[in-house]
């Protein structure tokens, strides 16, 4: 049996417990608009830009 680190949640940082899954807390836990608020901060972060901006 391998071992599996327990899920943190990038939202909250809140670790789960090992039979819950992220997107069960998720979904539970967090509004769509938290939901959103992350993505687009993660998408901003690793969005390519070009040098001339």
């Amino acid at each position: 049996m391998t071992f599996q680190p327990p899920v943190e949640c990038p939202i909250c940082r809140e670790t789960l417990a090992l039979d819950r899954t992220l997107e069960d807390h998720l979904v539970g836990a967090h509004t769509q608009r938290e939901l959103a608020r992350y993505l687009a901060a993660l998408n901003e972060r690793i969005e390519i830009r070009p040098l001339s901006d």
